[in-house]
């Protein structure tokens, strides 16, 4: 059986095989190699910016600190669902199994466990809810409820799945940061548990 050469095939059907006139510039990549910066046009009011602003202003361990550029933050909220919700809101009912992670951006919300050692707290623009999705199955043992009217971005699991197969390196910074809300919160309960030995 006859085979050519891959070179001799690859110059018989290439249609990029035209030789170029002296001093022609080959046409430039059409994309540019990092496509994950600047996906979104730029707004001057992006839910994701002002979330990231509450969250830089949060001195507590639920807040969410990724290290997202400007157009990182962008990208991000293109794939949440910005929710606006009246006081009194149930936001996560225990025993319901909820994969969806939630940053609130605006208001406050007032979360209590069901079931386990955690105390009830107040969480405020900055905050990221339903971190624990992120790593298990398990349903959820929180009920949380808007305490005013709130604002709120919702990234479901399916778009948290499209988020990091797009842009890997942002979903990449959001499971570290995720991850270190959760540290955070294991070492403040770690403290809690030393103090009431003592």
């Amino acid at each position: 059986m006859f085979h050519a050469p891959i070179n001799a095939r690859g110059e018989r059907f290439s249609p990029f095989a035209a030789p170029l006139s002296f001093g022609a510039r080959p046409a430039p990549f059409p994309a540019p190699l990092d496509l994950c910066r600047d996906q979104v046009p730029a707004a001057e009011d992006c839910d994701g910016l002002r979330f990231a602003a509450a969250a830089r202003k949060l001195a507590c361990g639920q807040a969410f600190r990724p290290a997202f550029a400007t157009g990182d933050w962008r990208v991000f909220a293109s794939f949440c669902i910005a929710r606006r919700l009246a006081a009194g809101h149930r936001v996560m009912i225990a025993g319901r199994a909820d994969r969806t992670l939630r940053f609130v951006v605006e208001g406050s919300l007032w979360q209590e466990c069901a079931s386990g050692p955690r105390r009830p707290k107040v969480l405020q623009a900055g905050a990221i809810l339903g971190e624990d999705a992120l790593f298990s199955d398990a349903t959820d043992d929180l009920d949380v409820r808007t305490l005013e009217d709130s604002l709120l971005l919702d990234l479901s699991l399916p778009r948290q799945k499209e988020l990091t197969a797009a842009c890997p390196e942002i979903g990449f910074e959001l499971l570290r940061a995720a991850g270190a809300v959760i540290a955070a919160r294991g070492r403040a309960a770690e403290g809690r548990d030393e103090l009431a030995t003592n």
